[in-house]
């Protein structure tokens, strides 16, 4: 870890640059070319507790702020997209535009099976469908993609159930599919983007994400986590930042600034919360890794991914929680692959304004001989209960980038809102607006309209 500490003093001159397409978890490829809280508040910063989520109405009258920083698994900088923060997305019931009645009962059983289980056991499980379809606006090649994704999440807490001390078992897989020509996937190759349209939403088939432990310490204040796992969960994310809720365009729904390791494999990493306000975070990961394939082998090498945040969470007067941090991370160069060094540095500031409004802000910078962007800064709001539910989000987001080398600066605008149709359904409405596409001399301007639709229990 020594060496990620050294990180803000060694970004040094920029490399000759590397053109790498954007792997299919957020992550760098070999290739070349957020949330609510449960139903009672953690007694400590980040401590989730051992009580289910509230249910029915006794939920939806009781939300409080809409995105809550310390309810986290492993970090105070966690993505939305990291499982803790998706199990319990998936778990808490919400207040549809739409009543069922009596045609809910099966998803109220279910529900309440799962919850009784969890008190009994500790162990919590949760299922999602998500289906995405974009289109994008006129010109040569395949310009619509549609993928589907399925995903059981489970937790199992085996030591300490009832203390803030406990050891808990993270296991969950995923199932991407494609659903006719080509996934929305792909579409960033076909528009010539520098961030792609979308992250995910592939045809990569079945895989097991994330296998790890996770062992909390001293009162909660130090975290441990070893096993199969994908570090881009854990840091350097928005609390906005997340393909199944969320933006879509990878500007916002990842940090593809960084180079990743591409996807879930052999990670560790710690985290300490030593009082309300700060938190630190570091880790490691295989730099081979695929979600795809064990990566086991492969550790020999001695060729890794190293990262560390650090972070303030205070809690201002009059707006709410804010999270400010700074992200230093290396990437060793991969002989096996060809692949150079590669090096960066971001900053993000969150934060609350009152209990329906959001605003975050990005900077990242990298070296760029793996990832493309040498320079890139996005802006966005989110919005709750604007429009039918309250569970209702509305973003907005803006990101500019810059290649290293060939290529022309690209700005994307991003515009969504997600319906709550019903307590376990919700459908997104998108639109990116893309100027000047970055490896597409031939247009100025394009514009991709997107549909998500997803169930959850």
């Amino acid at each position: 870890m020594m060496r990620t500490l050294a990180l803000a003093c060694c970004l040094g001159p920029p490399a000759s640059a590397v053109a790498a397409q954007s792997g299919e978890d957020g992550a760098s490829s070999p290739a070349t070319s957020q949330i609510q809280p449960q139903a009672e508040p953690p007694s400590l910063p980040g401590a989730i507790t051992e009580a289910p989520a509230a249910s029915g109405t006794e939920a939806a009258s009781a939300l409080g702020p809409w995105i809550q920083p310390f309810q986290y698994e492993f970090s105070p900088g966690d993505s939305p997209a990291s499982e803790g923060f998706e199990l319990d997305e998936m778990s808490r019931r919400r207040r549809g535009i739409f009543d069922l009645g009596a045609a809910n009962a099966p998803f109220d059983a279910l529900r309440g099976g799962l919850d009784q289980l969890y008190r009994e056991t500790g162990l919590r499980l949760g299922f999602a469908y998500t289906m995405l379809l974009q289109q994008a606006s006129g010109g040569p090649g395949e310009r619509t993609g549609t993928a589907g994704d399925i995903d059981f999440i489970s937790r199992w807490t085996l030591v300490g159930r009832g203390t803030k001390d406990t050891g808990t078992l993270a296991f969950d897989g995923e199932y991407r599919f494609k659903v006719g020509d080509q996934p929305p996937s792909a579409l960033g190759g076909v528009l010539g983007t520098l961030t792609n349209t979308t992250g995910g939403f592939s045809d990569r088939g079945w895989v097991v994400r994330d296998a790890y432990w996770l062992q909390r310490l001293f009162e909660d204040r130090l975290r441990l986590l070893a096993g199969r796992a994908d570090v881009s969960d854990w840091a350097g994310a928005t609390r906005l930042q997340s393909i199944n809720l969320y933006f879509s365009n990878r500007a916002f729904s990842a940090n593809a600034s960084v180079a990743w390791p591409n996807g879930h494999g052999p990670a560790a990493g710690v985290s300490v919360v030593p009082t309300e306000w700060f938190y630190a975070t570091g880790g490691i990961a295989n730099g081979y890794n695929q979600s795809n394939t064990m990566e086991i082998n492969s550790l020999e090498e001695g060729d890794f991914f190293y990262f560390t945040e650090f972070g303030l969470t205070p809690m201002i007067e009059g707006l709410g929680q804010g999270r400010a941090r700074v992200l230093l991370w290396l990437m060793d160069e991969r002989e096996r692959w060809n692949l150079p060094e590669d090096k960066g540095i971001s900053f993000i500031l969150d934060q609350n304004i009152g209990e329906q409004l959001y605003a975050f802000l990005r900077y990242s910078y990298a070296d760029a001989t793996l990832t493309n962007i040498r320079n890139a800064v996005q802006a966005g709001t989110g919005l709750r209960g604007l429009l039918g539910s309250p569970d209702d989000v509305t973003g907005f987001a803006a990101g500019w980038g810059e290649p290293p080398g060939d290529g022309r600066d690209e700005t994307v605008l991003e515009l969504f809102h997600r319906f709550q149709l019903l307590e376990s359904t919700q459908l997104t409405l998108g639109a990116q607006l893309i100027l000047d596409p970055a490896f597409n001399p031939d247009q100025n301007t394009l514009g991709v309209f997107s549909v998500r639709l997803r169930v959850a229990f």
